[in-house]
């Protein structure tokens, strides 16, 4: 008969840690207009908008509105 261990508390922090990463890059990919760019660039990062240009196509893909 197997045992099954209890997940330990590494265990659990690394998914927890793979979720939060994992919901930052879906905000990143698909509803960031320029925030996240902003926190170096400044408020030159909303006038470029580099990330919604360089995921604009992927976005619409998806199904997500941009416009």
């Amino acid at each position: 008969m197997a045992h099954a261990e209890a997940p330990t508390r590494w265990h659990r922090a690394s998914l927890l840690g793979a979720f939060l990463l994992g919901v930052l890059g879906l905000y990143v990919l698909a509803l960031d207009q320029g925030f996240v760019p902003s926190l170096v660039q400044g408020d030159v990062a909303f006038d470029m908008n580099l990330l919604h240009e360089f995921f604009h196509d992927a976005r619409h893909a998806a199904g997500f509105p941009c416009h």
